[in-house]
């Protein structure tokens, strides 16, 4: 399996989702992106399965709770418990995952990537408009706006998208539902260090 080639990169991102009814969850992920590897660090320990799924849901807007028992999930997380690392290799198709109670154990790169990946832009300009210029630890972006639909439980919704881009990373984003504004989600970038990864960094949790 061949792999995409990042960039030597540590990155803090900030995550915020919002759901009507559900307690306001926010953390801070560590990223480290080097040569086709990738680790994630979860300080609140979540599953590897909301992690990524943050980033995939198709609704857009983070993984949604739908169950009492991911409701009571929520309103009794810590962010100073152990945390959930995820390390992969894209080149090789390798991945770890290391639990918040001692478990590890093999994934496929592939699968745990989009964790990692979030902090890049990718396509995502595509079907919004470029309104002007923004600030962003030190980087120039264009601001992009626009709204997009998302299909999402067999039905079309519609999301109010704001995101700032710096190539090649997505340094801020904002995505709200049309119809319900407490219904939405934030990425940003709070800090970027190029070319300080060390092979440390990126060693899967013994």
């Amino acid at each position: 399996m061949t792999g995409p080639r990042f960039l030597h990169v540590h990155a803090r991102l900030r995550v915020q989702q919002r759901q009507p009814g559900i307690p306001d969850r926010e953390l801070v992920l560590e990223i480290w992106l080097a040569g086709s590897r990738f680790r994630v660090r979860d300080p609140a320990g979540r599953a590897v399965a909301e992690i990524v799924g943050d980033v995939t849901a198709p609704r857009g807007l983070g993984l949604p709770v739908r169950e009492l028992e991911e409701m009571m999930d929520r309103a009794s997380a810590t962010l100073d418990g152990p945390p959930t690392e995820l390390t992969g290799d894209l080149a090789t198709g390798e991945g770890w995952v290391q639990g918040p109670f001692g478990d590890r154990w093999r994934q496929p790169a592939a699968e745990l990537a989009p964790a990692a990946l979030q902090i890049l832009a990718g396509d995502k300009a595509a079907g919004l408009t470029a309104t002007g210029t923004e600030v962003r630890l030190g980087r120039r972006g264009l601001v992009y706006h626009g709204t997009v639909a998302v299909r999402a439980d067999d039905l079309v919704r519609y999301n109010r998208i704001h995101r700032v881009i710096a190539p090649p990373y997505l340094v801020f984003e904002t995505a709200h539902d049309t119809q319900v504004e407490a219904l939405s989600y934030l990425r940003e970038l709070i800090a970027l260090e190029e070319g300080t990864v060390t092979e440390a960094d990126l060693a899967p949790a013994r």
